[in-house]
């Protein structure tokens, strides 16, 4: 694997993400199926050139505390199909937040579930991660199915809904 690549899957390939990336990530977002669960001021060009910037800073600092990776067909490198990431920032020791999004073109055929497969046994093995919450927003029944799949329990609800899942 390249420098950049954390890991492959069958199909897909989560790597650093890169300058190159930003146009289709912010196409992703615009995309009013993939949009249709984000707020308003989330889809805007100027939040989301700033959220593409953070993700490439992330990259630098030291120690690492938020992780944030591209997503590309594994027979593609260069393409770009969504992200993945967790953040450890203000969390406990051994707690992370984990995060995926991929384009509408691959819903509905296992990827995140391929992806999360691969990506939660990573992130135990190389940060001592044993805690995994999450959020979905409201009505996103696809992302509660994936949550409860992972054996993610619901553990409130304001403005999104709150996942956990504790590995021992």
């Amino acid at each position: 694997m390249s420098g950049s690549e954390i890991f492959k899957t069958e199909r897909f390939c989560v790597r650093e993400f890169r300058e190159s990336d930003r146009e289709a990530f912010l196409a992703c977002h615009r995309d009013p199926t993939f949009a249709r669960f984000h707020r308003p001021d989330e889809r805007s060009e100027k939040h989301l050139s700033a959220v593409f910037d953070l993700f490439l800073a992330w990259q630098h600092q030291d120690p690492r505390q938020n992780f944030q990776f591209a997503i590309s067909k594994a027979d593609n490198n260069d393409g770009y199909v969504g992200n993945t990431g967790f953040r450890t920032n203000g969390l406990a020791a051994g707690v992370c937040e984990l995060g995926i999004e991929l384009i509408p073109a691959v819903w509905h055929c296992g990827a995140a579930t391929e992806i999360l497969r691969a990506f939660v046994p990573w992130v135990r093995a190389h940060y001592e991660i044993d805690t995994f919450i999450a959020e979905t927003a409201p009505g996103n029944a696809a992302a509660e199915r994936l949550a409860t799949a992972f054996g993610m329990r619901a553990t409130g609800q304001e403005a999104k809904r709150y996942w956990r899942l504790q590995l021992v």
